[in-house]
C-alpha cells in the first residue's frame, strides 16, 4: 500500500478480462487490469482482486471486472488496489478477525491439502457437512483450484448472486486445500448464505440436503455460461421415440443451463404419467441434480405402555405393543389384551404428564397423536363405565393426589396443594355415588401402599376429634359417612376389583349420628378439582347424601403432610413390574440402497394435494406418475429420505441402509440404450457421505469423506478432523451420499495438489513454490 504507480487510460478500456460472445475471449483488451500485473511484477497465472478507494478513504470491492473504466464510474485520480491471493489462500484484505475466515495457526503448518475442518459458528455443523462433501467432489474442486471459475463468473445473471456465492465458495475451497489450515472459520460464506437464502439466517438448526440443494443452485446460477438465457417451450412426447425426445430435452436445457455444475451433476429422468379416466399418456423428460429416494417404510410402530389393574394387589405392569403405525387407540387396547386377558371393552387409554392426566383418549383417536416420549397408562374399568356418559351405570373418575403444603397454604386454595404419585382412573356405580363411599373405595385401592391405621391409631383420632367436634369435614369434599352407603356386596363390584374382591365399606350412620366414640380417623380428604388438578367448585353441587357433577369429574385425593409421612409408602407407590414383552425389539432389517432406488421409480398414484391437468380430460386427475433414469451425471448425489412429514406423523427413519463403497452398478435401473462396451458408465464408487445424529427436533451433522489426492477416507466433525477405515463408514446415520462414476474417477487421476508446479514453463511458476510426496 505504500508503493503507487500513476497510469493513463482510455475511458473506453476494459478494465479486466473480457469475453466477446461471438469471438470468445480477449485478453489483450484488460488493460487496467494487465498494467497493474506489469508495473508489480505479478504473473498474469495469479489470481486478484481490484479494490476502489473512495472519498471517504473506504474500499469497495470490484467485482465485476468485464466492464469500460466509463462503467466503472472510474475518476481521474481514481486510487485503486490489486491485491494477490496468500499462499494459504485467505486475501490480505481479510485482515479483521470477524471478516477472517481462516483460524488462527503457524505460517508454517504444512498438512495434507483438503484435511481441513471447519468450526462450528453455533449450529452450523449442517452447512459444515455438506461444505466438507462438496468439496470432496474431485472435478469440481479442480475447477475451483485451477481458477477456471474466474473465466465463468456471471455478474448479470438475474437468477444468481452476482457471483458472490461462487467467490465465497472459492475461498473456503482454496484455504481448505492449500494445506496450511487444520481447520478455517466458515465466517464469510455463512453471511453470504443467509444474505442471499434468508431461511438460513441466524444460528438455528436446518436440513444438510436443503443446503446443498440452496448451494448447487446457486453456483449454477454464478458461473452459467449463459448470459442471455432465451425462451424455450417444453414439449411432450406426442408418441415421438424417446432417444428423439429425451436428446430435445437435454438439449433445450443446456441452452439455459450450462455450467461446472450442469457437467458434473446433472442427469435426466424420464416421466410417465397416465390419466386414469382417458387413459391419455405424458411423456416428458426432465433434468436433475439429485436423487431423493425413500425408505421401505415399516407399518407397524412399538408402543411401551403401563397397565393398571383394578386389583389394587398388582403392580402396574410395563408393556411393549406391537402396533399398526395408522391405527387407532382401540388396536394399542386389542394388542394390551392379548398380554393381559383383560377385554379392549374394559380399557381406558390416558396420556399422564407432570401428575395428572394430559389427555384421555377415545377408541376412535389416531395413534399418531401419541409420540414416543408420551407416558402412557391404560386403566382397568367396569365394563359398565365411562367418563360424563349418562347411560352408563357406572361413572370412571380421574383420581389425583395432592399434598398440603403448609408454608404456601393460603386459606385452603389449591395455591397450598401439590400434585405428586401416579393418577387413577376409577369406575363408581353412579346411584351409589357418596362420599363417604368414595371415600373407602380409595382407601381399597390405595391399599398396596396405603397402610390402614391401626387400632391405637383409632383411639388418638377419636379423642382429637373429641377436642376438635367442630372441625369435623364438610359433606361435599371432605369424606364423610352416609345412610346412602352401599352394603358390602354392592360395594365390591363398584370397587372395581377383579376376581370377586370385595372393598371394605363403612356402614356407619352419617355424621350428624355418629356415637363420639365410634367415628374412624380419615388418612386424607376428598376435593373435587378440574383437569389441571386446581380447584374449581363450578364442576360439582355439594349435596350431603351424595355426589352430583355438571361435568366431567375430577376428585383430588389431599394429604395432610404428617399422616402422608405415616401412611403412604412413596417406595411401593412407584413399583411396577415388567412383563416379558418389554424385552421384545421390533427388528428393523436393513435394505440395500438398490431397493430405495427400485421404490423411487416405482408406479404412485399422485395425492389430493398434488394432481395432474389432463389436456384430455380438461381437469385435474389423481394420475399414476411413474419416473426412470434415462441419463446419469458424473457425480451422482443420493439423498435418502429419513425425515418422513405425513398428515399421519412425522418421524426419522433410522434403519441401516446398505450402500456399496464401490461398483454401484445402475446398468438396470437406466432404461435410455446402453453401451455395452463402457460397463463403468453406470458404475460409481463412493467418494462422499454426509451424515445425521438425533432425531427430528435436534441432531449433529458430521461427514465421511475420500481425498482426492490420497484416497484415504476421513471422519469431518466441525473443525475436527481424523482418518478412519472404510468398514467404519457404513451406519444408520448415513443421509446424503456422493457417488462418482468410475470412468470420471480414472481420467481424473493422477491429481495434482495446489502445490505442485504447473504442466507448463509458459505459466510463470514463482521460485517459492513448495513441492511434497502425496504418497
Amino acid at each position: 500500500m505504500d508503493t503507487a504507480h500513476t497510469a493513463q487510460f482510455n475511458r473506453t478500456d476494459s478494465i479486466g478480462f473480457q469475453e466477446d460472445l461471438e469471438c470468445g475471449p480477449s485478453p489483450s483488451t484488460d488493460l487496467v487490469l494487465r498494467t497493474a500485473q506489469e508495473q508489480f511484477l505479478v504473473s498474469p497465472q495469479e489470481e486478484t482482486r481490484l479494490w476502489i478507494k473512495n472519498a471517504e478513504g473506504s474500499f469497495e470491492r470490484l467485482c465485476n471486472t468485464r466492464v469500460t473504466v466509463l462503467d466503472a464510474a472510474l475518476q481521474t485520480g481514481q486510487v485503486v488496489i490489486m491485491e494477490t491471493r496468500n499462499k494459504d489462500g485467505t486475501w490480505p484484505s481479510a485482515q479483521l478477525p470477524a471478516m477472517s475466515s481462516a483460524s488462527e495457526e503457524d505460517e508454517d503448518f504444512q498438512g495434507q491439502p483438503g484435511i481441513c475442518g471447519l468450526t462450528n459458528l453455533g449450529n452450523t455443523c449442517f452447512m459444515n457437512s455438506a461444505l466438507q462433501c462438496l468439496s470432496n467432489v474431485p472435478q469440481l474442486t479442480n475447477y475451483f483450484l485451477k481458477n477456471r471459475y474466474l473465466e465463468e463468473l456471471n455478474f448479470c445473471n438475474p437468477l444468481g448472486m452476482k457471483g458472490e456465492i461462487a467467490e465465497a465458495y472459492a475461498d473456503l475451497v482454496k484455504q481448505a486445500w492449500s494445506g496450511h489450515h487444520r481447520s478455517i472459520v466458515p465466517h464469510v460464506f455463512k453471511t453470504k448464505v443467509g444474505h442471499f437464502a434468508s431461511q438460513f439466517l441466524g444460528y438455528q438448526q436446518h436440513d444438510s440436503q436443503e443446503l446443498l440443494s440452496f448451494l448447487l443452485d446457486g453456483l449454477h446460477e454464478d458461473l452459467n455460461r449463459v448470459k442471455k438465457k432465451e425462451y424455450v417451450e417444453l414439449c411432450d412426447a406426442a408418441g415421438r421415440p424417446d432417444q428423439e425426445v429425451a436428446r430435445e430435452a437435454w438439449q433445450n436445457h443446456r441452452r439455459r443451463n450450462d455450467s461446472v455444475i450442469v457437467d458434473t451433476f446433472h442427469g435426466l429422468f424420464k416421466s410417465t404419467v397416465v390419466c386414469p379416466d382417458c387413459g391419455n399418456v405424458s411423456v416428458t423428460f426432465d433434468p436433475f441434480c439429485y436423487l431423493s429416494v425413500p425408505l421401505p417404510v415399516t407399518h407397524k410402530r412399538v408402543m411401551e405402555v403401563f397397565f393398571v389393574s383394578m386389583d389394587p394387589r398388582r403392580k402396574p405392569e410395563q408393556h411393549r405393543l406391537v402396533v399398526p403405525k395408522r391405527g387407532k387407540i382401540s388396536d394399542l387396547c386389542v394388542a394390551l389384551a392379548k398380554h393381559t386377558g383383560v377385554s379392549p371393552e374394559r380399557m381406558m387409554v390416558a396420556d399422564v404428564f407432570s401428575h395428572r392426566f394430559y389427555k384421555i383418549y377415545q377408541l376412535e383417536e389416531s395413534l399418531s397423536s401419541i409420540l414416543d416420549r408420551d407416558d402412557i397408562f391404560i386403566y382397568e374399568v367396569s365394563g359398565r363405565a365411562a367418563i360424563g356418559e349418562n347411560s352408563r351405570e357406572d361413572v370412571v373418575l380421574p383420581i389425583y393426589l395432592r399434598e398440603r403444603t403448609p408454608a404456601r397454604d393460603y386459606n385452603n386454595s389449591y395455591y397450598g396443594l401439590m400434585l405428586f404419585g401416579h393418577p387413577l382412573l376409577v369406575s363408581v356405580p353412579r346411584d351409589r355415588l357418596s362420599w363417604d363411599a368414595l371415600y373407602h373405595i380409595l382407601l381399597y385401592r390405595l391399599s398396596r401402599y396405603v397402610t390402614r391405621p391401626s387400632s391405637d391409631d383409632e383411639d388418638d383420632g377419636d379423642e382429637k376429634d373429641l377436642e376438635d367436634k367442630d372441625n369435623l369435614p364438610k359433606p361435599g369434599h371432605v369424606a364423610g359417612g352416609s345412610s346412602q352407603d352401599p352394603g358390602p356386596e354392592q360395594a365390591g363390584p363398584s370397587s372395581g376389583v377383579a376376581g370377586g374382591s370385595r372393598a371394605p365399606v363403612d356402614n356407619s350412620p352419617g355424621p350428624s349420628h355418629w356415637p363420639q366414640r365410634a367415628r374412624r380417623k380419615h388418612l386424607f380428604t376428598l376435593q373435587t378439582v378440574n383437569s389441571n388438578g386446581t380447584s374449581d367448585r363450578s364442576t360439582f353441587n355439594e349435596d350431603t347424601h351424595g355426589v352430583s357433577f355438571s361435568s366431567q369429574p375430577y376428585i383430588a385425593i389431599d394429604w395432610e403432610p404428617e399422616m402422608k409421612k405415616r401412611y403412604y409408602d412413596e417406595v411401593e407407590a412407584e413399583g411396577y413390574v415388567k412383563h416379558d414383552c418389554v424385552g421384545y425389539v421390533l427388528k428393523k432389517a436393513p435394505v440395500r440402497l438398490q431397493e430405495c432406488i427400485e421404490l423411487f421409480t416405482t408406479t404412485e398414484t399422485l395425492e389430493k394435494e398434488n394432481p395432474w391437468y389432463c389436456p384430455n380430460c380438461k381437469q385435474h386427475q389423481l394420475a399414476t406418475k411413474k419416473l426412470d433414469l434415462w441419463m446419469l451425471p458424473e457425480t451422482l448425489i443420493i439423498h435418502l429420505k429419513r425425515f418422513s412429514y405425513t398428515k399421519f406423523s412425522r418421524e426419522k427413519l433410522d434403519t441401516l441402509v446398505e450402500f456399496p463403497i464401490r461398483d454401484l452398478d445402475f446398468s438396470k435401473f437406466v432404461i435410455k440404450p446402453q453401451n455395452e462396451s463402457a460397463p463403468e458408465l453406470y458404475k460409481y464408487d463412493l467418494i462422499a457421505v454426509s451424515n445425521h445424529y438425533g432425531g427430528l427436533r435436534d441432531g449433529h451433522y458430521t461427514t465421511f469423506a475420500c481425498n482426492k489426492d490420497s484416497g484415504q477416507w476421513h471422519y469431518f466433525d466441525d473443525n475436527s478432523v481424523s482418518p478412519v477405515t472404510e468398514n467404519q463408514i457404513e451406519s444408520k446415520a448415513a443421509y446424503v451420499l456422493f457417488y462418482q462414476r468410475q470412468d470420471v474417477a480414472r481420467r481424473l487421476q493422477p491429481q495434482p495438489s495446489l502445490s505442485d508446479p504447473p504442466a507448463s514453463p509458459a505459466c510463470g511458476t514463482p521460485a517459492n513454490f513448495e513441492f511434497m510426496d502425496i504418497n
